[in-house]
């Protein structure tokens, strides 16, 4: 998935500059863990710019320029001044290491060559000091929406509506989600998503990317952060404190270097 052009400008409108759920449980993290953070898919800021108002030194990489440019400018309004890297996670190479990195929003699904998921994970270990802490979640597949429910998002072989967003200037950015495959042998979303810019009715822009996921289970993650040399792991839902279990619809991972 491409986070340029209209998807970048949709983002914010359709839900990516509210404080969600993981904002609390990941600001405790911080709290407990002195020293430097690294967002990865800080996207526009939402989390980023929050730690950084708060006091907390907080570094942030995405593969999208358009989003960092939107984190930029709503930084300079805020007074803030972020370290920002345009950098895909499975390439990571910022020149220190951290006491904490987080992953929100179900980022690391986005990978979806396995050897590129290790590589990140290799990566994201090196990037830590000694004793750091790692914190990302995955959606749960069979939950509402997501591929295996019973009622995914998007419509098969045809563009099914999301989400309808209005702009600053006026115009509206709709978005729409095609699936093309869901192999759940290989654990894999092969998808479009179409971002279509509406102005007195008529779309005047059009941009398509690709939206494929991989998903992950619970144990499967365990053992890859384990050969990547993370020694305490834990498992809860819907950042919380309680382990994951149905009907939680996030799997949340920490692990420890």
């Amino acid at each position: 998935m491409n986070w340029t052009g209209l998807a970048a400008q949709a983002w914010d409108p359709s839900g990516g500059d509210k404080a969600q759920q993981d904002h609390d449980f990941i600001l405790s993290i911080l709290q407990q863990q002195p020293g430097p953070a690294l967002d990865v898919g800080c996207g526009t800021g939402r989390l980023l710019l929050r730690y950084l108002r708060a006091g907390f030194e907080v570094d942030g990489i995405d593969t999208s320029a358009d989003m960092l440019a939107i984190c930029r400018k709503k930084a300079v309004a805020l007074g803030v001044m972020p370290n920002l890297y345009q950098q895909a996670m499975q390439r990571l190479d910022v020149p220190r290491r951290y006491a904490t990195i987080y992953i929100p929003c179900g980022t690391f699904c986005l990978i979806t060559e396995r050897q590129e998921a290790w590589e990140t994970l290799v990566r994201l270990y090196a990037h830590l000091e000694d004793d750091g802490v790692l914190v990302f979640n995955l959606f749960w597949p069979f939950s509402a929406g997501e591929p295996l429910s019973a009622n995914p998002l998007g419509q098969q072989d045809g563009w099914g509506e999301l989400w309808s967003h209005t702009q600053p200037d006026g115009s509206s950015i709709a978005q729409h989600l095609m699936r093309l495959k869901v192999d759940r042998v290989e654990q894999l979303l092969v998808a479009k998503r179409r971002y279509q810019q509406i102005v007195d009715g008529q779309v005047v822009a059009e941009e398509i990317f690709d939206a494929n996921e991989r998903w992950y289970f619970k144990h499967e993650m365990f053992l890859l952060l384990e050969k990547a040399g993370f020694q305490t792991i834990s498992a809860i839902g819907d950042w919380t404190n309680l382990p994951f279990a149905e009907p939680h619809s996030s799997l949340v991972f920490i692990a420890r270097k």
